[in-house]
């Protein structure tokens, strides 16, 4: 499983094709939901608007975003429940009050008559009902006159008047006698039918310490005005606290996310820095949560990179130098740090090209010292070498920087003089044979005398550099032979 890795919209292979142990046709069925699923998965990362929303927005917004909406789903849930609760308490407490009216007034209704079947013969119990409740309403909480005195005037005592809407009960019951036999069924059960399994279901009404009656509300209550306008008193409250919920939830989802997102921020600053090139970057660590956590391991990092960055700067500081050393060591000559034949022959044909192309002056000349063996074989090899150094030492004190100075082998020495009409050459090299020549060589050794000798040659008419290196070391013989310590061109 090392080497399962993971597509660009983060399908692995396994979700892709899951084999499983359950035989073809299941592999099947699972390749086919897997496929779908990552299909599902590119289609949504694909989508311009997710990608634009959701890469561009920021931590904080995002925080903000979920923040606000845990807080309105919990918000909107408590509304909805708490609008409930009350409507049913509502409903229940009207159901109560109902059946506390219903109660008395059947009592009252029996009372009066003497039992049921006599009342109905004289008044309908509606009528009986509607006119008991218009005298609750004139007296409320006493018992109306028209009742006879035998009747206990705690059981009789009419409550206060049930909120009913247009004259229309509160609600409505079905009332059996304790036998089981329907009194009223309203509209619901017919009258004298005989129904035993509503009995289990019924509140009991007593008189006088005995039942005479069961009742089974029907429906649901009929909320007067005054109840649904409690009921909307109450959403109104219940709509303005969600309003102060939904604010302050966005008031401390943003307090919370620039809390969240100031560490954050910091460390991007952090970052954008080290990739402008400054290593060494340190962010206050406030807390010890997975954010501490994150920048104190950012400052180590950072720490470490710094001490290896610095490392390497001096690393590669020592292999550039030894680098341009062994640059050096391969165009100069180790004796006396004047450029090598390589190199001259190198430069020489650029420099002869260039002249050439654009038709400038160019010279070159040949040196070289004389009797040179002959100051070997008296005054040493180690006094020759020193004769060698001095040399140089005058032709890098006494020529431009643009004149290409070499050692091109034993006592030769070359230069190049680009740029240069050969008048103005001739003129260089008749100072250096002079410096050469007036050097003060006793210092190295009382008997010693250096001259040297020199063939320059300007002609650009021939096909190469080493052409005209030869006819300037023709004509150096033609100084050699014509007595020495001289220059010819």
């Amino acid at each position: 499983m090392d080497d399962v890795q993971d597509d660009e919209y983060g399908c692995s292979s396994v979700a892709v094709i899951w084999i499983s142990w359950s035989g073809v046709g299941s592999r099947k069925r699972q390749e086919q939901v897997s496929k779908h699923k990552c299909h599902k998965r590119r289609k949504r990362r694909n989508d311009p608007g997710y990608c634009i929303i959701y890469r561009m927005a920021s931590l904080s917004s995002k925080f903000t975003l979920a923040l606000l909406f845990t807080s309105f789903a919990a918000i909107g849930l408590t509304g909805i429940a708490a609008n409930w609760l009350v409507f049913e308490k509502f409903s229940q407490l009207a159901m109560e009050q109902a059946f506390e009216s219903y109660q008395s007034d059947v009592a009252a209704y029996i009372a009066r008559y003497g039992s049921w079947e006599q009342a109905v013969q004289v008044e309908k119990f509606d009528q009986f009902q509607r006119h008991r409740q218009t005298l609750a309403g004139n007296n409320p909480g006493r018992t109306p006159s028209s009742i006879p005195d035998a009747v206990n005037s705690d059981d009789l005592k009419v409550p206060p008047p049930l909120m009913i809407e247009a004259g229309r009960p509160s609600l409505r019951f079905v009332l059996l006698d304790p036998q089981g036999v329907v009194l009223m069924g309203a509209d619901t059960y017919p009258a004298g039918e005989t129904a035993p399994s509503l009995l289990a279901q019924g509140k009991p009404i007593t008189f006088n310490d005995q039942i005479v009656a069961l009742a089974i509300p029907v429906g649901k209550p009929n909320l007067s005005d005054i109840d649904k306008g409690y009921l909307a008193a109450i959403n109104v409250a219940l709509g303005y606290a969600l309003i102060a919920a939904a604010t302050l939830a966005l008031l401390l989802g943003v307090f919370f996310s620039r809390r969240l997102g100031q560490p954050l921020r910091a460390l991007t600053a952090a970052i954008r820095s080290m990739r402008a090139g400054n290593i060494q970057q340190e962010v206050k660590v406030k807390s010890y949560d997975e954010i501490g956590k994150l920048l104190k391991t950012f400052n180590d990092m950072s720490k470490d990179l710094a001490t290896a960055y610095e490392d390497l700067e001096k690393s590669n500081a020592t292999i550039r130098e030894q680098a341009e050393h062994l640059q050096q060591i391969s165009i100069r000559d180790e004796l006396t740090q004047l450029y090598n034949r390589r190199h001259f022959d190198e430069q020489a044909e650029i420099i002869f090209a260039h002249a050439k192309r654009h038709n400038h002056p160019v010279v070159f000349m040949i040196g070289d010292i004389d009797h040179f063996k002959q100051i070997n074989d008296r005054f040493s090899h180690a006094t020759g070498d020193e004769v060698l150094r001095k040399v140089a030492g005058i032709f890098q004190s006494n020529t431009r920087k643009n004149d290409l100075v070499a050692r091109y082998g034993g006592e030769e020495f070359v230069i190049a003089f680009p740029e240069t009409p050969l008048e103005q050459a001739v003129n260089l090299c008749e100072r250096l044979r002079e410096f050469i020549s007036n050097h003060t060589w006793h210092e190295i050794n009382p008997d010693l005398k250096v001259t040297m000798s020199m063939g320059l040659n300007s002609d650009l008419n021939l096909d190469n550099f080493e052409q005209m290196l030869a006819a300037a070391d023709d004509k150096l013989y033609e100084a050699k032979n014509a007595g020495r310590n001289r220059v010819c061109y």
